[in-house]
């Protein structure tokens, strides 16, 4: 009876350190993926913070583009998007914040392409809400995503939004 008891022992104790050695695996393997998901996230932040930082830098309206400013504000200002003559794709060619409006591009960092895409809207000063009326206020949103970012459920690419207000009088 000895005999059999030992082994019954070993065998428990054997599962339990399966059990302990998997629970162990499993955290580690967690840990090491929340590690290269905040990489990845890091990366989606600063590729949009560059782009902010891009227009930031760029005239408010192609209307102070040529070096005056307008004098019937904000009714001299251009409607969004690229005007005739300029690239809609390369973003080293935009010349005022708006250009920006409907821009859709791959970024390539050493984590991989990202998706991104930028809209700009005009924004009502009194409700701050979307406008299609020109205005003193301009918002950019960032929509950027990749392959290997994905929801808990590892089918859905998980979209990641960033917005910049930008104010014709804070400039």
């Amino acid at each position: 009876m000895n005999d059999y008891s030992n082994i019954i022992q070993v065998i428990g104790a054997m599962m339990l350190v399966s059990v302990l050695v998997t629970n162990a695996n499993k955290t580690s393997f967690l840990n090491k993926r929340m590690i290269v998901e905040g990489e990845y996230e890091t990366a989606v932040t600063a590729i949009a913070q560059d782009i902010m930082e891009e227009s930031r830098a760029l005239p408010f309206d192609e209307a102070e583009t040529e070096g005056a400013l307008p004098v019937n504000i904000p009714f001299d200002f251009s409607l969004l998007g690229t005007d005739s003559g300029e690239s809609t794709t390369d973003r080293s060619e935009f010349d005022d914040f708006d250009d920006y409006d409907d821009w859709n591009g791959t970024v390539t960092t050493i984590h991989g392409d990202f998706e991104v895409s930028v809209n700009i809207t005009y924004i009502n000063s009194t409700t701050q809400a979307p406008t299609v009326s020109k205005s003193t206020i301009k918002r950019m949103d960032i929509t950027i995503s990749s392959n290997t970012l994905r929801e808990q459920d590892q089918e859905t690419i998980k979209t990641y939004n960033y917005s910049y207000i930008r104010s014709y009088y804070a400039n």
